[in-house]
């Protein structure tokens, strides 16, 4: 089944067919361009607080460490028309390895400071009697 949108794939080779062009994308594709980014985009006191760890950063860049021994690898040419994103973990079956959850910073990092939240509408005061 596709939607509307088109397949995802279609935007990454989108992107390899561009690129065999000499059309770089739009948004960075490497971390060190994206923080050089956000450097240039958000006050010194918001990039430190977002970037940075608690006391020494120790346990930051132990896991910075630890996730360099991962990485992904494109498998082109390879038959996706049944997916299956499902993983076994604490002995349970979930649909999808991918968790997400609020994060007040992010609020912190958009243009107007507040994050997606729309503003709240202002409480009228009571009447007086």
């Amino acid at each position: 089944m596709t939607s509307p949108q088109g397949a995802f794939g279609d935007y990454q080779l989108e992107i390899y067919g561009a690129g065999l062009q000499g059309v770089l994308p739009q948004f960075p594709m490497a971390f060190a361009e994206l923080e050089a980014r956000a450097e240039q985009a958000l006050s010194p006191s918001v990039l430190s607080y977002v970037a940075g760890g608690a006391g020494s950063e120790h346990t930051q860049r132990a896991n910075v460490s630890a996730f360099r021994q991962w990485g992904l690898i494109p498998r082109m040419f390879v038959g996706a028309t049944q997916r299956d994103l499902s993983v076994e973990l604490f002995g349970m079956r979930l649909p999808s390895p991918l968790l997400m959850a609020p994060i007040g910073v992010i609020g912190l990092c958009a243009q107007g400071g507040h994050g997606d939240w729309p503003p709240l509408p202002r409480r009228r005061a009571p009447a007086s009697r």
